[in-house]
């Protein structure tokens, strides 16, 4: 027996809305991850940039392995935080 007419077209109605509210989230969350990657990359590049600017060499080599470390680090996190997410949301 099929569905009613009106039936079908509320759980069209509420599926349109829920996947809206679905991409909406998934955009917000990639636009984040992004910033967030942005960030760790200007963080570690200064780090790097202000090693090659001290006179001190024990403080040069820390801020230019932490600048890597900062940099690369904090990007792998960040994407596989955003992954995560998006498997647990069922977004991948």
């Amino acid at each position: 027996m099929p569905l009613p007419k009106e039936l079908l077209e509320q759980m069209s109605v509420r599926r349109a809305a829920s996947e809206e509210e679905a991409d909406r989230i998934r955009t917000r969350d990639l636009l984040r991850g992004t910033l967030a990657c942005v960030g760790w990359c200007a963080l570690g590049i200064f780090l790097v940039l202000w090693s090659a600017h001290t006179t001190d060499l024990t403080l040069g080599k820390m801020a230019f392995w932490g600048g890597l470390g900062i940099g690369n680090g904090g990007i792998i996190f960040t994407l596989l935080a955003i992954w995560r997410r998006g498997e647990r949301r069922g977004d991948w």
